[in-house]
């Protein structure tokens, strides 16, 4: 069996093609990886920010319960 020219342009074609394939796939991998990774960032955040927000409620309601008996009225006698 002789190859011919044209059976090397055919062979070249589709090793550049399979290159070309395995790029690109390798390319979506790698945004899926980042699109991941963003997706863990901001689920990090966002404990940060429960755990913020659950120590100012509970500051908050340690101010208000200490003001409270202070501000009280007293009735005039």
């Amino acid at each position: 069996m002789n190859l011919e020219p044209q059976h090397f342009i055919t062979l070249a074609l589709a090793g550049i093609a399979a290159v070309t394939w395995l790029v690109r796939l390798e390319g979506r991998v790698n945004a899926l990886k980042a699109k991941e990774a963003g997706h863990d960032a901001t689920r990090d955040e966002v404990i940060r920010l429960q755990e913020q927000v659950k120590f100012l409620t509970a500051s908050i309601q340690e101010l208000a319960s200490a003001l409270r008996p202070s501000q009280r009225r007293r009735a005039p006698e």
